[in-house]
């Protein structure tokens, strides 16, 4: 099997096992330009025209103003443009000042400058897909996404929880969809660099020092090489919970 084939089955699985793209959809496509996003477009786009789904793909790019190589950004964004354009997908493009924001809190001391941006862009997304009446956002969460998210809650927040592939917000008016829920990172990463694809790095002056790089990066050097089967024993157990085997919390306090 190629590698297209494989990664459109993997998003395949994911659309029909979840009904993440029906008849009447309106999705809002979050597509940051990075290799993750690329990827989920162009198979939203390939799914959605193979089985005649009558749902529309809307993709918002937003630029989060932090300072970067303008006439190189615009490059870019113009290449965006095009690979919706080819896909008969609307582009949106929208300016923000939420990175020079999250650089100000970090300044200050006052809050964590990813959360600020994440708040932010989360938020406006929201705004959006209201102003649109679209009831989806999709977002290009990957099988590496939802392992480092599951071990950073479990290290971090003391909970056993994960990225879903179908979330549901605001009592249903709205979920939040992951396409890519099956596909390894290192797929996404070899089929965009067979395609030629331009990729929008990251200008974020703090993507490299986050606490999911941090996790990520322990799971790859460390957990995931003592046998081959291990990340896949640990995405397999997401889907099998014993819950026999967990304790409940003491039914009385002890004074």
């Amino acid at each position: 099997m190629g590698l297209e084939e494989k990664i459109r089955r993997l998003v395949g699985k994911a659309i029909f096992g979840y009904e993440l793209l029906k008849d009447g959809d309106h999705v809002l496509v979050a597509l940051s330009g990075g290799e993750d996003s690329l990827v989920l477009t162009h198979f939203l786009s390939f799914w959605k025209d193979k089985v005649r789904i009558r749902a529309k793909l809307t993709a918002i790019h937003l630029d989060m103003g932090f300072p970067k190589e303008e006439d190189k950004y615009l490059s870019r964004i113009s290449f965006l443009r095009a690979f919706c354009e080819e896909r008969g997908i609307e582009f949106i493009f929208e300016k923000t000042n939420y990175g020079l924001q999250a650089i100000s809190a970090f300044d200050e001391g006052s809050a964590n400058p990813c959360f600020v941006c994440s708040w932010h862009r989360r938020k406006h997304f929201f705004r959006v897909a209201e102003k649109l009446e679209a009831n989806k956002i999709a977002f290009g969460h990957h099988q590496d996404d939802v392992l480092t998210t599951f071990f950073m809650n479990l290290f971090f927040h003391g909970e056993l929880s994960a990225l879903i592939p179908s979330q549901e917000m605001f009592k249903g008016k709205l979920f939040i969809i992951r396409p890519l829920y099956f596909v390894e990172k290192h797929l996404i990463s070899s089929f965009v660099a067979k395609k030629g694809w331009q990729v929008l790095e990251n200008p974020c002056p703090f993507s490299k020092e986050t606490m999911r790089n941090a996790v990520n990066e322990l799971l790859r050097e460390k957990v995931y090489p003592l046998n081959p089967k291990v990340k896949k024993s640990i995405f397999k157990a997401l889907f099998n919970p014993r819950l026999d085997y967990l304790p409940k919390p003491p039914k009385k306090k002890f004074e």
